[in-house]
């Protein structure tokens, strides 16, 4: 297992602690509210191609090789955009209600549940629910009709060349069963591109 892939699994560890000692203490207390930091300038944001030979392999089978995540800094939060192939027939795909292909979101970095349609409209009812770690990391919670059940570390490399995703299930006592690695490259990326605000 390399480096990486170590420092990613124990941060997801340290996550999930906070998140079964958070559950407790919900129960008990309300908390103080997550004041959302400003995302400029974070590692993240930017155009991200994943890379096939350092992913999972089943994910040769799901992803097309040109698969891209764009991360944009909107009002405040960030505006994540998956191109299921790249470039795109069409910059407005996303914003067109088409499932879980091309689609967008927004969000803060604020632990909320409440940012809907993270995999696109798809009928499922999902909402995310995001935290920044460290400047490097994001933890994102997903539910579906209110039940949780997926959990993913975005961390960028320290010379922010990389992205990786760790997914795992958040039903599974094991983090590691049901898990995949996705690894994205950042790509320099000047296209003229549709970006809209959240409505």
């Amino acid at each position: 297992m390399n480096t990486l892939v170590r420092r990613v699994w124990s941060v997801a560890a340290v996550a999930a602690l906070a998140l079964s000692i958070g559950g407790t203490a919900l129960g008990q207390a309300p908390q103080p509210e997550l004041k959302a930091p400003d995302p400029t300038g974070l590692p993240i944001i930017g155009t991200w191609r994943i890379n096939l030979d350092k992913s999972s392999p089943r994910l040769r089978q799901m992803r097309d090789p040109s698969w891209t995540q764009e991360y944009a800094v909107i009002d405040g939060g960030i505006q994540h955009t998956v191109w299921e192939t790249y470039p795109p027939k069409s910059w407005d795909l996303p914003w067109k209600g088409v499932g879980n292909e091309s689609h967008t979101y927004w969000f803060k970095l604020d632990g909320k549940q409440i940012y809907k349609d993270p995999q696109g409209p798809n009928g499922q009812s999902q909402t995310v629910s995001m935290w920044l770690a460290d400047r490097y990391t994001v933890f994102r919670q997903r539910m579906t009709a209110g039940v949780e059940d997926e959990r993913v570390l975005m961390q960028v490399s320290s010379d922010g060349k990389t992205l990786t995703w760790m997914n795992w299930s958040a039903n599974a006592p094991n983090p590691e069963v049901g898990s995949m690695i996705i690894v994205f490259d950042r790509v320099k990326d000047d296209s003229p591109r549709l970006v809209k605000p959240k409505s």
